[in-house]
């Protein structure tokens, strides 16, 4: 092996990549370096162990052989049951989703975390009654408090009203003339000490 394919062997992918892009940066044109070989695992045919075949015990078939009509019917089939015939080769999708289904379906498989946010029906509820939580009391109170500033801030305009009214008269009273309120009564004139 020559220093060159040693020193290739020895460095990683990363190392030769950067110090390719080096030398194209300096105008150094290094040859494409060849594919590593891929270390092939030298298999022995007499060392493999093949992988006992199933065999199915109601009817003697091995499993891969198995198809719609060997399998057991889906009533008979319990949670212990063994339901691996029904995932050989030649069964049909449809039964052997029925079978998975008939198997999950089962109480010892169907079982509901309570803590879970799936296990509650939210599309009913329980009314509260009486009880009121702390959080939904300082609410209404907040949205009370901002119906009542409202109804201040109402009230003030119209007693900003009135008093712009009072100087009105007052001011007509100074010319002369005679001013009446809305209800027939000369206004009072109001004094802020």
């Amino acid at each position: 092996m020559s220093e060159r394919e040693q020193q290739t062997a020895d460095t990683g992918f990363f190392d030769r990549w950067s110090r390719r892009k080096a030398g194209r940066r300096q105008g150094e044109v290094l040859p494409d370096e060849p594919e590593q070989p891929q270390a092939e695992a030298a298999v022995d045919t007499e060392e493999v162990e093949e992988a006992p075949v199933r065999i199915d015990e109601r009817t003697g078939k091995p499993y891969d052989e198995l198809t719609d009509d060997d399998m057991p019917p889906l009533e008979s089939l319990t949670p212990d049951s063994d339901v691996s015939m029904f995932m050989a080769r030649n069964i049909s999708p449809e039964l052997r989703r029925k079978a998975l289904r008939t198997l999950f379906r089962s109480p010892k498989f169907n079982k509901i975390s309570l803590c879970a946010e799936y296990a509650e029906d939210y599309t009913t509820w329980t009314p509260m009654g009486d009880v009121v939580p702390h959080d939904w009391k300082r609410a209404i109170a907040r949205e009370a408090e901002r119906a009542r500033q409202k109804l201040a801030d109402a009230m003030g305009d119209d007693m900003q009203a009135a008093d712009d009214g009072v100087e009105l008269a007052d001011a007509d009273r100074t010319a002369g003339g005679t001013a009446t309120g809305a209800d027939g009564h000369e206004p009072t004139t109001r004094t802020d000490d």
